[in-house]
């Protein structure tokens, strides 16, 4: 299991321990944060599409496709009851040339990662409040 840990700092901004990485969370001013981090849900959204390019470019190294430089946008829609990312939408721009038959098996590469399959599945989330 690995650990990770959020101390909370002031108001809504948070330090989140990460290894040897630190990054500051915090809500937008216009949702009572300071707006000095990225949100959580934009922190996930973030996992998503980070997780989605590494295997998009594992597959290019495999497949000796040119992917150097290659991006990819992310937008979400919020949803209620419960609250939560309701929708992503996901654009990958590849350099040229890519083939056209090659184009789905990089869908199909993004639509495989970790974060994608673990947002499809239900997660167990065991919480416990301690001293």
């Amino acid at each position: 299991m690995s650990l990770i840990t959020i101390k909370h700092e002031d108001g809504l901004r948070f330090t989140v321990s990460i290894r040897d990485h630190k990054i500051t969370v915090d809500a937008p001013a216009n949702q009572g944060g300071g707006g000095q981090g990225p949100a959580p849900v934009e922190m996930l959204t973030s996992a998503l599409g980070a997780c989605m390019a590494m295997h998009v470019a594992k597959y290019c190294q495999t497949a000796k496709l040119p992917h150097q430089g290659f991006t990819l946008d992310l937008a979400y829609e919020m949803a209620t009851d419960p609250l939560r990312v309701g929708s992503v939408t996901v654009d990958i721009t590849m350099p040229p040339g890519i083939p056209d038959k090659r184009k789905e098996a990089i869908k199909r590469a993004a639509l495989h990662c970790a974060v994608r399959n673990t947002l499809k599945e239900t997660t167990a989330v065991d919480v416990e409040v301690g001293e």
